[in-house]
């Protein structure tokens, strides 16, 4: 249908073909049609074709080699092909790009998920290939024709299109070819430019009778390099960028005055099927050959790997590797191949590769073998074409081994110039915050609360809790209030059976409502394959993982919160509650403690080195608050300190009732200004602490903290 709208062959030729049978006798004219597709102009002369049959061109270029399965069709089929395919809708301008989206959307959710495949909508491939290589481009192309020298003007030109020929790229995960094929149409838009420019002065002018002699296309696929593990996929890249290439020569004809042979198409050979860690990509490229590596391998997270991507992880990292995420060995990979290479890369990432644990294993050796990371997209939610859409939040990271490019980091706002970009995609230097079992700094310890175990069984909400105590008032002092971090934030109510030091005989005596209870946990804990769990069915009635707070009170920090939130809402509880396993507590925590977590410095950090869940942030004692440097103040700049914080702690109180949640919403901050004006205020008496005056510039305040991390820690 492409073909027919774009004049490769007859008008109206397929559409008419099809209209020559009807729905029960499509499939078999289908089989035929693309086995003769199929046939070189040679062997046709050893046919017997129908009329119809005999005026579709040779096609060749592989497309239709391959003998494939086609079900049986029938009227709807014939219908919709005719109608919908052939009349209704003009291939002609299609957008290349689209193919992917239509494979995405062809595939089940369990085989987009088990594949990690995403594919790639044009707007976010632009945000790779833009500051890898197209802005420099337009750029070098924009100073070119600024020249004002005519014979000046022409000799750039023609070097620029050389230079354009030359540029070799590889997308070794490419999918359907979404990142190849729009990266083919950008340069081909820059070549007609050239061409036109070159026509204007005089120097490219083709007329229709010149047909036969060279053409001055210099951007050809032979440099459009792919390694793909989808055996159809790898079809739908090969048939997208031939789609490409032919409306690109149509569109270069209108500049040149020039008629391409448009059929047969030629096999490039450079889509390679196969798995992208276990083939040597020189077999697509040489090194020394390539520019730009570009792409977004699999989008799966380290715990949901299967077998086969575990031994592919295993291979290229060894045991470090054990908790990065999969895409983590396409850089590895990309690393290895352009030693002694001028390559650049970037991919499109699992943010967590940036965040927490897999910062060190993953850009510690990188660094060390010599690898920067040129230019960063801090987190973004991916958006794909498909109606069944992945929620999965990325980055993208351009790197290289060259020496000689000014670093860029792009967020929400905007790009901006770096002096240096780390691991945590920060402008700071090349520091490494590994887990710590104790604070680097002379301060109280932060826990995580307990894991129940119970399977629900343990725990109420504020209905059980209630009818527990009306129909069995001895109860009563065996509830106590239970939270998770999503608890504390929102306010819910929530508690738990608590038999924790519980004698024997007042066991007991429990009601057998209870005792119900005790047995549903017990034999689930002793069917589980983890030894440590089966150990504790010897007492179901306590919490799997006993840790609480000896004291009554304790600051609270919720280990997920929402990541559009400017501060993680922590705060004191004071009326015993037992912390679950999403809440972390710090005992014997001052005034003065809370305003330095609940401050900016500290959220700052936090940003930056967290784990994140999606988008949110998966705050860490370990990562985040055992690493992170406290400062040393004054009495006097501490007492300011204090001041502040009682004063965030006194306008939350007088909210009325308003829950953490709604109070530090960023929907919601425009609602609560002596909040914001008192969080403020605190955040610069923490800045004062340190010493410094960054206005609550983040950037600066991350630098910092890494300087002070560095120090402290010989890191």
């Amino acid at each position: 249908m492409f073909c027919e709208d774009a004049g490769l062959i007859e008008p109206g030729l397929f559409r008419d073909y099809v209209a020559s049978v009807d729905g029960v006798h499509l499939r078999g004219a289908l089989i035929e049609l693309f086995g003769w597709l199929d046939t070189d102009d040679e062997a046709r002369k050893q046919e017997y074709p129908s009329e119809l049959l005999a005026r579709f061109p040779y096609m060749n270029g592989g497309l239709f080699r391959e003998r494939i399965q086609i079900p049986q069709l029938n009227e709807q089929v014939h219908y919709e092909i005719l109608v919908s395919g052939c009349q209704e809708f003009d291939w002609s301008g299609v957008d290349p790009t689209v193919f992917g989206s239509i494979f995405e959307g062809a595939l089940s959710h369990d085989t987009r998920r088990s594949g990690g495949m995403h594919y790639t909508s044009p707007e976010n491939i632009h945000k790779v290939i833009d500051p890898l290589f197209l802005d420099g481009l337009k750029e070098e192309l924009d100073e070119i024709l600024a020249k004002q020298n005519p014979s000046a003007r022409t000799r750039a030109l023609r070097a620029y299109h050389d230079k354009l020929g030359r540029l070799t790229f590889l997308d070794p995960a490419c999918g359907s070819g979404n990142f190849l094929t729009e990266t083919y149409v950008c340069l081909r838009r820059l070549e007609n430019t050239v061409l036109m420019e070159l026509q204007r002065g005089g120097q490219s002018e083709i007329s229709f009778e010149e047909a036969e002699e060279e053409s001055p296309v210099k951007v050809t696929l032979a440099n459009f390099h792919g390694i793909e593990v989808n055996d159809f996929a790898c079809c739908v890249a090969r048939t997208a960028l031939w789609i490409a290439e032919k409306q690109a020569d149509i569109n270069t004809a209108k500049v040149v005055k020039r008629v391409y042979d448009e059929l047969p198409l030629k096999e490039y050979g450079t889509i390679i099927h196969g798995n992208s860690l276990r083939v040597d990509w020189a077999e697509a490229v040489p090194a020394a050959d390539l520019d730009y590596i570009v792409g977004n391998p699999p989008f799966i997270g380290y715990s949901n790997l299967n077998d086969a991507q575990k031994r592919d992880r295993a291979d290229i990292f060894g045991k470090s590797g054990g908790v990065l995420d999969y895409v983590a060995c396409w850089y590895r990979k990309a690393a290895d191949f352009t030693r002694g290479s001028h390559t650049r890369c970037a991919f499109v990432s699992t943010n967590s590769i940036c965040q927490g644990q897999q910062v060190e294993p993953l850009w510690r050796p990188l660094f060390e073998d010599g690898v920067s990371i040129d230019f960063a997209h801090k987190t973004f939610v991916w958006n794909s074409e498909a109606s069944d859409k992945a929620n999965v939040h990325v980055v993208v990271v351009g790197f290289s081994r060259q020496d000689n490019v000014s670093p860029l980091i792009f967020d929400a706002l905007g790009g901006r110039k770096a002096n240096h970009i780390n691991g945590y995609l920060a402008d700071a230097p090349n520091v490494f915050v590994a887990k710590s079992s104790r604070p680097v700094c002379n301060v109280p310890g932060m826990s995580r609360g307990g894991g129940a175990g119970d399977w629900g069984f343990l725990t109420l909400d504020e209905e059980e809790a209630s009818q527990l105590q009306r129909d069995y008032p001895e109860m009563r002092k065996y509830i106590r209030p239970f939270s998770m971090g999503a608890e504390f934030i929102k306010g819910v109510r929530r508690y738990c059976l608590w038999f924790a030091g519980v004698s024997g005989v007042e066991l007991s005596k429990l009601p057998s409502r209870i005792k119900d209870r005790f047995e549903e946990v017990r034999s689930r804990r002793a069917a589980s394959p983890r030894a440590g769990t089966r150990k504790r069915a010897e007492k179901p009635w306590e919490f799997d993982e006993l840790k609480v707070p000896q004291e009554g009170a304790y600051l609270a920090v919720p280990q997920v919160s929402s990541g559009r939130r400017r501060y993680v809402p922590v705060g004191y509880i004071t009326d015993g509650t037992i912390p679950g396993n999403k809440l972390f507590f710090v005992e014997g925590a001052e005034i003065y403690d809370f305003g330095i977590i609940a401050s900016q410095f500290h959220n700052a950090w936090m940003r930056q080195v967290a784990g994140r869940l999606k988008s949110d942030y998966q705050y860490s004692n370990t990562i985040v608050y055992n690493n992170f440097i406290w400062p040393e103040p004054s009495d006097k700049v501490r007492e300011e300190v204090e001041q502040r914080a009682r004063a965030v702690l006194d306008v939350r109180e007088a909210q009325q009732g308003a829950t953490l949640a709604e109070m530090y919403s960023p929907d919601n901050e425009a609602f609560f200004p002596d909040l914001m004006r008192a969080h403020r205020e605190l955040d610069a008496a923490v800045e004062a602490a340190y010493g410094v005056d960054f206005n609550g510039d983040e950037e600066k305040i991350v630098a910092h903290l890494f300087k002070l991390y560095a120090e402290k820690t010989g890191a």
